[in-house]
């Protein structure tokens, strides 16, 4: 994993500082248990999924860093605890029964709360 930023970074945040801020938050065993061959890819998979989001973030000013930091280590935890890549499914019939699946969130609402000030959201504008 490499770090902001060194050159070709695919993370925010290092595996021990988010090792750290898990140890200050409530219910974050799920990452915590985990070995760094678990911990490691969520980080860089919940860094991919915040570049996908259309944000302005300044990289010189430190607040704004550091919620990028937290929103990926909120993002990694909701990466582990769910399977967001088999949500293709929405529905099927078993014996008869329709059953639906419903779709989880891609994103966390904790990481997306951190992220709020910064997100940029597309405008339409209409001249008639």
């Amino acid at each position: 994993m490499i770090v902001y930023p060194d050159i070709g970074y695919n993370s925010f945040i290092s595996l021990d500082d988010a090792v750290a801020y898990f140890k200050t938050r409530l219910h974050s065993d799920e990452f915590l248990s985990q070995g760094w061959n678990v911990q490691e890819p969520a980080l860089i998979t919940a860094y991919r999924s915040i570049n996908e989001l259309d944000l302005t973030i300044d990289p010189t000013e430190a607040a704004q860093i550091q919620a990028l930091k937290n929103a990926q280590c909120e993002q990694a935890l909701h990466e582990i605890k769910e399977d967001l890549d088999s949500q293709n499914i929405n529905s099927f019939i078993l014996m008869g029964i329709k059953t639906t699946k419903s779709e989880l969130p891609r994103y966390s609402q904790r990481a997306l709360a951190i992220l709020r000030p910064y997100i940029s959201a597309p405008i339409c504008q209409v001249v008639r």
